[in-house]
């Protein structure tokens, strides 16, 4: 089961030179809800995603953890490992392969992300974000699209899109979001089976607002303010 994360990377720059563009299309409930509520009350919806939840008939554990050498945070379920290099080797053949991955025991459900080398500042994020979903658009073999936009939470403004895309017997809802960390494209994805949408959607959704970009010694935690 494939990622758009390497696609989307290995396609950035060439994208830059193209003309941008929009999606037009209808928002979904998820970009009405984000743009219905504060960075505040994001920020309160985290407690949503609760220690323990029920999916798919199993009891689920959640908790907030630490990504890509501490430079982000979300809250994730304890049960998602991260994936071998071998095994990340095997899925990614390009050299544009997410360098962490976190599945989960089926491999059925994913999350990676990817600090990019792509330049990017927080005030270029709509921008940025735009032209992915162009390439979205012009490239890749799209079955449905739901949303895209920008929301804040946490003091930082985050873009994201979701849609659905073919796979090997089914297809794949994706959700995707991008944020600028430390002047470079910072880019998470989650994709399931289309057979697990209807549970993992809403968890999807909750957990992308809980992302944190977490202070470091050179950048303190009201540099990221706006």
């Amino acid at each position: 089961m494939g990622h758009m994360d390497e696609k989307i990377v290995a396609m950035i720059n060439a994208a830059r030179k193209e003309q941008k563009g929009a999606s037009g299309l209808p928002k979904s409930d998820l970009h009405n809800y984000i743009e219905s509520e504060s960075s505040l009350e994001l920020e309160k919806r985290e407690m949503e995603l609760h220690p323990l939840m029920m999916l798919d008939g199993e009891r689920i554990a959640f908790a907030e953890r630490p990504l890509l050498n501490d430079k982000i945070s979300m809250w994730l379920p304890r049960t998602f490992t991260e994936m071998s290099e071998r095994e990340i080797e095997l899925k990614y053949p390009s050299s544009y392969r997410p360098p962490l991955i976190l599945t989960d025991p089926t491999g059925e459900i994913n999350f990676s992300f990817n600090l990019t080398a792509s330049e990017l500042m927080d005030e270029e994020l709509e921008a940025f974000t735009s032209e992915m979903i162009y390439i979205l658009h012009h490239t890749q073999k799209l079955t449905e699209w739901y949303a895209d936009g920008m929301y804040k939470v946490h003091g930082r403004r985050v873009g994201y899109c979701e849609f659905m895309t073919p796979a090997l017997n089914t297809r794949l809802y994706n959700l995707t979001f991008f944020a600028a960390l430390e002047g470079h494209a910072l880019i998470c994805s989650f994709n399931c089976t289309e057979e697990r949408m209807d549970t993992w959607r809403p968890v999807a959704q909750r957990m992308m607002t809980t992302l944190k970009i977490l202070p470091s010694e050179a950048e303190g935690e009201g540099t990221w303010s706006r």
